[in-house]
């Protein structure tokens, strides 16, 4: 099952259809239950939108049994994501691709040549222009798949049709598209 994962100022929701305003799935529990939506997992939401999960990427990198005994593995997974999150904090200005400062450049120019039309744009200060189109160039959504497994009746038979996978705590498990 494919849908839209959209980020919002309190959090994510998921849509079938792409339409923010007919959730499928939402990150706050309570609304979930008072709307009877699926829940997401706030951390599975995170790591669609970075594009990696940080804590499988550190057990990944030092599996506990391997080489390393079972605390040797957490102490080294821990510096490893200490590690991973500082170097996120250095470069964490640096989050614009080429294309986007061409954009930026492109925008800028745009801005004296409408300045000359748009009334709009004498009462609004230039840095929020700025802003909003920084804000703008920042992905807001993107494409899902829902893990399904097959619908089952008591005796054991199988319907038509898949049913949405439920991780431990009860939140549907998406895959990025």
């Amino acid at each position: 099952m494919k849908g839209k994962l959209h980020k919002m100022v309190s959090g994510y929701i998921l849509s079938l259809n792409g339409d923010i305003d007919d959730p499928y799935a939402i990150v706050n529990e309570e609304l979930a239950k008072d709307h009877e939506w699926h829940r997401l997992s706030l951390k599975n939401c995170q790591a669609i939108e970075r594009g990696y999960d940080l804590d499988e990427l550190a057990k990944a990198e030092y599996p506990i049994g391997e080489v390393w005994n079972d605390e040797e593995a957490l102490i080294r997974e821990l510096a490893f994501k200490k590690g991973f999150q500082k170097a996120l904090e250095l470069m964490g200005d640096k989050k614009f691709s080429e294309q986007d400062m061409y954009k930026m450049f492109i925008y800028g120019r745009s801005i004296d040549t409408a300045k000359k039309h748009l009334k709009e744009l004498e009462d609004k200060p230039i840095d929020e222009f700025f802003n909003d189109f920084i804000q703008s160039l920042k992905q807001k959504e993107w494409d899902v798949e829902i893990e399904t497994v097959p619908a089952l009746s008591n005796n054991g038979n199988v319907y038509y049709g898949d049913i949405p996978k439920l991780d431990a705590d009860g939140c549907l498990i998406l895959k990025k598209i």
